[in-house]
């Protein structure tokens, strides 16, 4: 465990696992930046695993992924209060309200994968139609892509529950739910199956223990759905950087935490310069003009200065 900032007020932790020299290399490079600017806004710590939680040699060690259950234990050595797991490839707005703010002690926070700001159903079918068009020929039109929520558990011997969230990110207070988490990485065994490693497991575990929070789509927006919805055309241009870094930083300038999940169009965020010196201060300025008031006097026409904005 890497303490990378401490906090002595309300000793939240934003907290990853990270390992693997190039996994911990990437989430520095691209990643981290933003999240240590969100912690200083915010006066949060910060914190990575950048190793296995148990031995690989004991019977129920499992894949990186799972090793964020154990994490609790971990930080009650910090006496850290709530814990925001976030995935290694999710960018923050550093200018986002606190996570924590929209948090309640007695729960679970997570995002739900299917309660959106547009139409759950038809962004499916447009990431599966771009794909196909502009990735590659292979993507299948149908697939578990479309798999209902009732049979997302029935698949996996669960009864139904009442959403899907992603599992990248999620709130806990340590002193209440550790316990929990961890019981549940040594409930399953090393050879645990699913189809998407423990997502399904923990969709279905969280929900089923009942003390869930669920919080606004921004503070887990996910790129899938926004490149298919908002910026299909840059299907067609998917490695063009400048494009790529444009339409990234109008999703954060919507958004709160953006996570880049997934293997087809996930890629793109790693950029350094998208959150570079001049994009922050933007930010910035945007944050302040949004949170400024406004009266609405009219102050007469006014038109662009250079008139070929105009033809």
């Amino acid at each position: 465990m890497k303490i990378l900032r401490k906090t002595k007020d309300t000793n939240n932790f934003i907290a990853t696992v990270a390992i693997g020299e190039k996994h911990l290399k990437e989430w520095q490079q691209y990643i981290l930046p933003s999240w240590m600017l969100y912690c200083e806004r915010n006066n949060l710590g910060l914190v990575v695993f950048e190793n296995d939680l148990v031995d690989k040699s004991h019977p129920k060690w499992k894949k990186a992924n799972w090793h964020r259950l154990l994490m609790g234990e971990k930080l009650k050595e910090l006496n850290v209060n709530n814990a925001c797991y976030l995935d290694t490839d999710i960018l923050i707005n550093p200018f986002a309200p606190n996570v924590f703010d929209f948090h309640d002690d007695e729960k679970i926070s997570i995002v739900s994968l299917t309660q959106l700001p547009f139409e759950y159903s038809k962004v499916l079918r447009k990431i599966a139609f771009l794909r196909n068009r502009y990735l590659s020929p292979d993507y299948p039109l149908d697939s578990c892509l479309f798999i209902s929520s009732e049979n997302y558990y029935k698949y996996h011997n669960f009864a139904p529950q009442e959403d899907m969230f992603c599992s990248g990110f999620f709130i806990f207070n340590v002193n209440n739910f550790s316990h929990i988490l961890e019981e549940l990485f040594f409930k399953y065994t090393s050879n645990v199956k699913s189809i998407d490693d423990d997502q399904t497991i923990l969709n279905y575990e969280f929900q089923n223990y009942g003390k869930i929070k669920w919080l606004n789509y921004k503070f887990q927006a996910m790129w899938i759905y926004e490149i298919a919805e908002k910026y299909p055309f840059l299907y067609q241009d998917i490695n063009n950087k400048e494009i790529s870094k444009k339409c990234i930083r109008a999703s954060l300038k919507q958004n709160y935490f953006l996570h880049f999940a997934g293997s087809w169009e996930c890629h793109i965020y790693k950029d350094e310069s998208i959150m570079n010196d001049n994009f922050l201060a933007e930010l910035q300025d945007f944050d302040d003009y949004l949170q400024s008031p406004v009266t609405g006097k009219p102050v007469g026409s006014i038109l662009p200065k250079d008139s070929q904005m105009l033809l």
